[in-house]
């Protein structure tokens, strides 16, 4: 995009690899764990769906994005430095449930990626452009509001709403309600991972009642979440479903019988 601008523009920003690691426990947990690697880095142990998120690992990456992936040195790795805090029969192989690699975007710059600079930094082009880098995705309304304070004059804004601004299903829990139709840890899921809007979910399974079925015996992701996932979520594919809209990867269930489940879902909404 800057090079549209500028053909001589050079990048503004470069790749850290990273990847996780689930693995059983975490869930008495109250809080998340900060482990020291040394004066600079530190991992983390996160409980998350009971079970514990472990990770980060980071280096720099100059490759395609399309071929990051977890590899054993990673794994490897993780397992070793959450031992430092971690009892160490919690994180032999055998107990992993599932880990997966991902790019950060950092703003460019000298040194480590380790010590790099998080937060988000604004450039202007010669021509004028502004330049967002770096930052982070949980901070994008504060980001995109910055942006627009700096563009302010240009775009004519009279003011802007810096209210905090809920996301999709966070207002209205309390008043959410289920029957007796659904199993109590289904219900704490669905209400876990989409707030108010639940019951949008367990509406589409009103005229198919299979859809109330685990998408995999041992989690409590149900066949409404992949027929939600394709009307509500843009999923094209099992894998969208698996990874990206449900917790089934994560749990280590993403298996044959659970992508078959997840493929008959999605081709009987295309056919519908």
């Amino acid at each position: 995009m800057r090079r549209l601008e500028d053909a001589r523009a050079g990048t503004s920003v470069r790749l850290s690899w990273g990847a996780h690691v689930l693995v059983p426990g975490g869930s008495d947990w109250s809080a998340a764990l900060t482990v020291p690697q040394d004066d600079v880095r530190v991992t983390f142990a996160v409980p998350w769906s009971g079970m514990l998120l472990l990770g980060t690992t980071e280096r720099p990456y100059e490759g395609d994005p399309a071929g990051v992936a977890v590899s054993p040195a990673d794994v490897e790795q993780i397992l070793a430095e959450a031992a430092v805090a971690l009892d160490s029969s919690l994180l032999t192989p055998d107990c992993v449930r599932a880990a997966y690699a991902g790019l950060r975007v950092l703003p460019a710059g000298e040194g480590e990626s380790v010590s790099a600079r998080r937060e988000t930094v604004f450039t202007r082009s010669p021509g004028g452009m502004l330049n967002v880098a770096g930052g982070k995705l949980t901070t994008y309304r504060r980001i995109a509001l910055e942006t627009l304070a700096r563009l302010r004059a240009e775009l004519g804004l009279h003011r802007l709403d810096k209210h905090p601004w809920p996301l999709p299903g966070a207002v209205g829990v309390e008043r959410v309600t289920f029957g007796n139709h659904v199993e109590p840890e289904i219900r704490a899921h669905l209400l876990h991972l989409y707030g108010s809007l639940a019951p949008e979910v367990l509406a589409l399974a009103a005229d198919d009642p299979s859809l109330l079925e685990r998408l995999h015996r041992d989690g409590p992701d149900i066949g409404a979440q992949a027929r939600y996932a394709a009307t509500h979520e843009w999923a094209r594919s099992a894998d969208d479903v698996l990874r990206r809209r449900t917790t089934c990867f994560y749990r280590g269930l993403a298996d044959e019988w659970a992508t078959g489940r997840v493929e008959s879902i999605l081709a009987a909404r295309l056919t519908a």
